[in-house]
């Protein structure tokens, strides 16, 4: 579970700390830095696991307008069993060539540490914590993706960090064709092919799914993959229909779907590896391209799946729907800025909306009145 987000001289975000629950409810108008905090979970995700170096994904121009510091500051708390990571981050950039760097990363379990980087200069602790090898590193890649099998702790975190899955769903982007399988889903879920393909290891995982699918999709029956070249293969979904009395299959490329079928699809899918791994969806408004009768059940369960601990979610919407269920407990913040200012976040406490929804109190600009 992420316990904290910390994040300084990153766009608006400027001294931003926020702890979060079992659900999270980001809400706002556009350009309040709710769409931020979600690129820099992924933007550390993908530093963290050794898919980009530093500076691929930060760059100068996300540096906060109005400062003038160099560095960029980021922290990650993360609980599991029974233990509490905290991971710190600081990037800096170069006065001549403008290009970033690690300028620090540190890595603690239970206050006690694991490994500290100081300039390119790596202290590594061992798994009983007394201090370990001390040796010369790559500034512009985490040490995380380096040693993380040579000590249980911090594989454990890196494992941890790769269960933060950041997304915003667009049907028009997923891709039916897949030559390999994939353990994690893209941001945009366009390899859901080769995602699925990873998941249907796990026969029991691919009939839960299909009978999901079953009671959200209309004569929806399973999915299947065809053979479509070398090591290239499609993923198709069967459908039945009633002709003549006769119940007949009918099969349909993933891209043949609707966009609102394909974006059930893949927020279905989510749930369910969410349910199986323990992740945290940090999802951007999942509502995009659904009516509210389809986004209503997958909110509840999506809902259950949270408080049965079983889940964390992060969630961006401005839905009324949304926004009225998820804040029947105190999950929301409110993200707001002005002009060349920071973003500042506010709690919305449910009970204190005087008999008004607070859909409704958002429509009417009276929410932080």
């Amino acid at each position: 579970m992420l316990k904290r987000i910390y994040i300084d001289n990153y766009k608006s975000l400027v001294n931003f700390d926020q702890n979060l629950g079992e659900i999270n409810l980001f809400l706002g108008p556009n350009g309040g830095g709710k769409s931020t905090v979600f690129e820099v979970l992924r933007k550390i995700r993908s530093i963290v696991n050794g898919e980009s170096r530093v500076s691929d994904e930060f760059q100068p121009e996300s540096r906060t307008r109005w400062q003038t510091s160099p560095i960029q500051s980021f922290e990650l708390e993360i609980a599991s069993d029974d233990h509490t990571y905290r991971y710190e981050l600081s990037i800096e950039y170069s006065d001549k060539e403008q290009t970033a760097h690690i300028k620090h990363e540190h890595l603690w379990l239970d206050e006690r540490p694991l490994l500290s980087v100081e300039a390119q200069e790596v202290q590594l602790y061992k798994e009983d914590f007394s201090e370990g090898p001390r040796f010369s590193f790559d500034w512009n890649r985490s040490v995380i993706d380096a040693i993380a099998l040579n000590n249980t702790w911090i594989s454990h975190f890196k494992a941890r960090v790769n269960e933060i899955l950041v997304v915003q769903v667009d049907p028009r982007l997923m891709k039916d064709a897949s030559n390999r399988e994939e353990p994690y889903p893209s941001p945009w879920l366009d390899n859901y092919s080769s995602w699925y393909r990873y998941l249907s290891r796990d026969q029991g995982r691919v009939l839960d799914l299909t009978t999901e699918l079953k009671e959200t999709l209309p004569g929806f029956e399973y999915f299947r993959f065809v053979e479509a070249g070398e090591r290239v293969s499609i993923l198709k979904a069967v459908f039945s229909s009633n002709g003549n009395g006769r119940a007949a299959l009918k099969e349909y490329r993933l891209d043949e779907l609707s966009d609102g079928q394909r974006a059930l699809i893949a927020l279905y899918t989510l749930l369910l590896a969410a349910g199986k791994e323990n992740y945290v969806l940090c999802i951007d408004e999942p509502e995009n391209y659904l009516a509210l009768p389809e986004i209503q059940p997958w909110l509840v369960s999506l809902y259950d799946l949270c408080t049965d601990g079983k889940a964390q979610a992060l969630i961006i919407s401005h839905h009324p729907e949304m926004i009225n269920y998820l804040l029947t407990a105190p999950v929301g913040y409110w993200f707001e800025r002005q002009d060349n200012q920071a973003t500042r976040v506010n709690p919305i406490m449910a009970d204190k909306n005087e008999g008004l929804s607070i859909s409704e109190l958002i429509a009417r600009g009276w929410i932080n009145e």
